[in-house]
């Protein structure tokens, strides 16, 4: 498998919201920043492991972030990926069918830089985006199919502790078992928070799969703890977004689904 270039498709929501033009034609980019502040590139960055798919057979390379930087390991290799030095110069990129559900956005994101193609439904809000990062290649003539679950945005460096407690969007995903990826998902995500507790509930439902509209079960995690802004479970990573933890968002695996969320605060 190509190493280097599965770690570098950590970045593609990046180049997919840079691409679309800023807020107006899709999600908020790196230089569009929040409404009445200057444009500072986002600071957050939460990958999941980049599950590839080459014919009957699914390979996976582990991720893990701190901050804006990112690192993608296979079979011992490693390729570190930072958030702000992406240059989106080479993507061309659309954002179509623009809408709103539970409170944030969502669209179908494509973009390509050459040799690697992808067409992922997002969900973004003002402070975060996620997608599915779902894409295609084609490598020594086999042809790729590739997830890389991924949430970016303008990070809260603290736990909320008041106010109303419960955040609402959407969720993305692509199911997959072990001979490879099947169809893309979307469901509701709602949270709600136990500040005393420092803990939070993130609950996925009416999840169908885009194509078919074929229900799939809810997708559940219960007490889950925060810590400095961000959450972390058994296949689940999150954190808050905003200056005010107006948005939430992350990545997920479980019940043989893979995807990213977004969360707007109620």
């Amino acid at each position: 498998m190509n190493y280097r270039t599965s770690a570098a498709l950590a970045a593609v929501f990046i180049l997919a919201s840079r691409g679309g033009g800023g807020r107006d034609a899709g999600p908020p980019g790196q230089d569009a920043g929040p409404p009445g502040q200057d444009a500072p590139s986002f600071d957050s960055i939460v990958v999941g492991d980049v599950l590839l798919a080459a014919p009957d057979r699914l390979y996976r390379a582990e991720s893990s972030c701190s901050g804006s930087t990112c690192t993608v390991t296979y079979l011992g290799e490693s390729v570190t990926v930072d958030l702000r030095d992406i240059d989106p110069s080479a993507s061309t990129t659309t954002v179509a069918d623009r809408q709103t559900r539970n409170g944030v956005q969502t669209g179908r994101l494509t973009a390509s830089d050459g040799e690697i193609r992808f067409d992922a439904f997002g969900v973004w809000g003002d402070y975060n985006a996620a997608t599915t990062g779902a894409g295609a290649m084609s490598l020594q003539g086999a042809d790729i199919r590739l997830v890389v679950p991924t949430s970016v945005g303008y990070g809260s460096a603290a736990n909320p502790v008041s106010g109303r407690a419960s955040w609402a969007g959407v969720m993305t995903g692509v199911k997959f078992g072990s001979s490879g990826l099947g169809a893309e998902v979307a469901g509701n995500a709602t949270m709600t928070v136990d500040f005393d507790g420092a803990a939070l509930d993130l609950d996925f439902t009416n999840i169908a799969e885009l194509m078919s509209g074929a229900s799939v079960g809810d997708i559940s995690w219960q007490d889950v703890s925060m810590q400095a802004g961000s959450f972390e479970d058994v296949g689940l990573k999150g954190r808050f977004y905003g200056p005010s933890h107006e948005e939430a968002g992350g990545v997920f695996e479980r019940d043989g689904v893979v995807g990213a969320f977004s969360l707007k605060r109620d």
